[in-house]
């Protein structure tokens, strides 16, 4: 098992409360990456945690909320994208086993919005008429749901934004992986898989980029041209949206091979799900280059088994929404919340991808 692997086996067996800010986590939000205008994200991947629209680990001690008192478990709601990711289909398990459990009530609720703003938006006000103890929210994009956060936050309903950052409003915290620090360590990854395979001057990359506007997209994105940037040896071929979906991957990398052909030398994808449609895109078309993404997604490190120049960028939401539901508690009892928590992410390479599967799949 890798020293890293083994850390994070460490890690998880804690909640992360780190206090440092994360990288890139005191942007704005004007430009719609989730509070990350100076160069950020957090997809990590989320334009970061803006500290104007955190609480500042304010307490809670006036906040609305039925089941917020000590003495049973708090009725909350968790609001996520879409189950289509398993990312969030992870999010979901660990929320209904806290409820199983009884660290959360049972009558707690989970939204999925099927990658549909309105919908998501409806989910959050559903909430609030049921006057949860707590919001926990991953936005599909960082300024769709502010009208829905400034509700909730007229209702005196906390509210934990997750992975996915917010714009504007107030949020008692953001737990997310540092998505600039994704993208970069991601982008580096593929630089580094493509110089051991090939001896060249210069190596051209493409990126598959995600849901545009999302916080995670503008983050891991920025994360990818820091790396581009501060290396000579790499070229930035072309960036255009996946969706975040393996199907449109798929289209747009074969796009990129229409246009690009055997000029392409390495593809960074935002997350597992494109890196499969650009895999099936290249072999489509005998064309065999370093892939790499980020999540850690069973699908994707599967393969790494028959590639060695495969990899990602791993996250934990099962840790995300164990340590939101946590620190949204905590804040009920009048504690004190950092505003940003960050949730460190695991290379995956050939070298561990069976540890990985093993500890976190099997």
């Amino acid at each position: 098992m890798s020293r890293d692997l083994r850390r994070r086996q460490f890690i998880r067996s804690g909640t992360i409360a780190g206090a440092a800010v994360l990288a890139g986590c005191t942007g704005g939000g004007s430009d719609g990456g989730g509070n990350g205008s100076s160069g950020g994200n957090n997809a990590s991947e989320s334009g970061n945690g803006d500290d104007s629209s955190a609480s500042n680990g304010s307490s809670a001690n006036e906040s609305g909320g039925s089941s917020s008192n000590s003495e049973s478990p708090p009725t909350v709601a968790l609001s996520i994208p879409s189950l289509e990711f398993t990312f969030f289909a992870r999010m979901q398990e660990v929320f209904e086993q806290a409820k199983n459990q009884g660290t959360i009530a049972s009558d707690s609720s989970f939204y999925d919005a099927g990658d549909s703003q309105s919908t998501q938006i409806s989910n959050v006000e559903t909430a609030i008429s049921n006057d949860v103890a707590f919001l926990m929210i991953s936005a599909i994009t960082a300024e769709g749901v502010v009208n829905a956060i400034n509700e909730a936050n007229q209702n005196d309903i906390p509210v934990i934004a997750i992975d996915r950052n917010v714009a504007e409003g107030e949020t008692v915290t953001y737990i997310a992986s540092d998505n600039v620090q994704l993208g970069q360590r991601s982008t580096e990854l593929c630089l580094n898989f493509m110089q051991e395979s090939a001896d060249m001057d210069t190596y051209s990359v493409v990126q598959l980029s995600g849901t545009p506007g999302a916080s995670v997209t503008n983050e891991r994105g920025q994360g990818f041209r820091n790396v581009v940037s501060n290396n000579s040896n790499l070229e930035a071929l072309a960036s255009q949206t996946g969706e975040f979906t393996t199907q449109d991957a798929l289209s747009t990398m074969e796009d990129f091979i229409t246009q690009y052909g055997d000029e392409i030398d390495g593809v960074f994808c935002q997350n597992d799900l494109m890196a499969l449609g650009a895999r099936q895109a290249l072999q489509s078309s005998n064309m065999s280059v370093p892939i790499t993404g980020i999540d850690g997604t069973r699908a994707w490190v599967e393969l790494f088994a028959d590639n060695q120049y495969y990899g990602t960028l791993a996250q934990l939401p099962e840790e995300m929404v164990t340590t939101a539901i946590e620190r949204g508690k905590a804040y009920l009892a009048g504690e004190e919340v950092e505003d940003v928590i960050p949730i460190d992410g695991l290379e995956v390479t050939q070298e561990n991808a069976a540890d990985y599967i093993d500890q976190y799949f099997g």
